[in-house]
């Protein structure tokens, strides 16, 4: 659900309650599908007095997805005159609530169709003149505005947690209950200054894939296009001194051409300068980025690190030591590591080549937005990126080359449940 329509339902919660029948709206809610037994339950268990429990009920249909408000207003229609009034109170809201368009492009491959509205970061509005970012006449202080993503119509839905997640009983899980659910930072270099790097066609779709997988999942999102890297550490400095990252979870994606050489991964970004990985997880380390101290980081790279097409060569590596430990007998310090909860995802092996399609996107971000938006209600991050690398695993090339997935974990040590839909507190779900 859009945040418009989120905000007509809040605004407008007294009447709604006071227009509606508990009752009626529970039993067309359940047969509908729109919640499931278990989440009327949780409610009523939640509240004693069913004027609170209309409100939980309300506040719940805001997180059910793309399709709530629809079925929302079909249900006032029917049963509910002037609710179905309040929620759409001129011809205009009744074109606006029709979000589901008959004729946008849907997909399983999660492909977005056509983008009407405006992309941060390759064209914005500012002093009333449309700029392209990726011009030069840009005014320089309009290029690295820290602005949160407006919320887009989704060509596939996530499924939404109806509860938390059973954790393995060895292993606990992050912190993922909360209304500050997440930050997701996307920076996603489609073209370069003089065509230096070929042009990524393709990339415009990930983008958007990847705008809608993380805002259903309840995340603040951050997308930019063709940023330089002056552009991106001023945007890095503005997010690190903003309260965006008093959230349970921070994301950071970037999707660009890149190389591996040396040990060291290479991303290119706009204006051709060199971005470091390494430069990246030390930007959010303990040390740097002290508001995500202990709070999980998950580092997406969505690059080539090689010319190599994969057709199925198999390595091995035993070139491995073992370094000193400190005296068992003593106490452990109580220091923190300066990488920690990191979880570093890449979209290939180092040597090797990832691909893209022109008209899906890259093999990597169409895995993760199937296998996410199916599983993510469930499943940990780690399993989620298993299945994620299976699923890549089975795409070819013209030639038969192949993918292989990546993951690095640098102090990752709990299970991260993402819950999307899930906030424990009732007064979590009133923002």
């Amino acid at each position: 659900m859009n945040n418009l329509h989120r905000q007509r339902i809040f605004n407008s919660m007294d009447k709604l309650i006071h227009y509606t029948n508990y009752t009626t709206l529970r039993n067309e809610c359940i047969q509908r599908d729109m919640l499931s037994l278990d989440m009327v339950l949780r409610i009523e268990s939640l509240a004693a007095d069913e004027t609170t429990r209309h409100k939980l009920m309300f506040e719940k249909i805001t997180r059910r997805g793309p399709k709530a408000f629809n079925t929302l207003l079909d249900i006032c229609q029917r049963n509910f005159p002037k609710a179905y009034a309040e929620l759409n109170p001129s011809s205009n809201d009744q074109q606006m609530h029709s979000t589901l368009n008959p004729q946008r492009i849907r997909s399983v491959s999660c492909n977005v169709a056509p983008k009407p509205f405006l992309i941060r970061g390759a064209l914005e509005i500012v002093d009333g003149k449309n700029y392209n970012f990726a011009a030069e006449s840009v005014p320089e202080e309009s290029k690295c505005t820290l602005q949160v993503h407006e919320d887009i119509l989704p060509s596939f839905s996530v499924t939404l947690s109806s509860g938390p997640t059973t954790t393995h009983p060895k292993v606990p899980a992050y912190p993922m209950k909360s209304r500050n659910r997440g930050v997701a930072f996307i920076v996603n270099v489609i073209t370069f200054v003089k065509d230096v790097h070929g042009k990524r066609n393709g990339a415009d779709i990930d983008g958007q894939n990847l705008i809608s997988l993380f805002q259903q999942l309840g995340f603040v999102v951050f997308y930019y296009e063709n940023i330089t890297m002056g552009d991106l550490k001023e945007l890095f400095a503005k997010l690190k001194e903003s309260d965006y990252l008093s959230c349970d979870c921070f994301a950071f994606y970037i999707l660009s051409h890149g190389d591996h050489k040396k040990g060291s991964d290479f991303i290119y970004l706009h204006d051709n300068s060199i971005l470091r990985v390494e430069d990246i997880l030390t930007e959010f380390n303990t040390v740097n980025c002290t508001k995500l101290i202990r709070k999980p980081k998950l580092f997406f790279i969505s690059i080539c690190r090689g010319e190599q097409s994969d057709l199925g060569s198999f390595r091995l590596s035993t070139n491995t030591e073992r370094d000193g430990m400190i005296d068992p007998r003593k106490q452990l310090p109580s220091n923190i590591a300066t990488f920690c909860d990191m979880l570093v995802c890449y979209a290939t092996v180092p040597g090797f080549a990832a691909h893209r399609d022109p008209s899906t996107g890259s093999w990597f971000v169409e895995s993760m937005c199937r296998v996410w938006a199916e599983h993510a209600h469930d499943t940990d991050v780690e399993i989620l990126m298993k299945l994620v690398g299976e699923n890549a695993a089975t795409y070819r090339t013209e030639t038969a080359a192949l993918q292989t997935i990546c993951t690095e974990q640098r102090g990752f040590f709990k299970q991260l449940f993402l819950n999307p839909g899930y906030y424990e507190r009732p007064e979590d779900t009133t923002a």
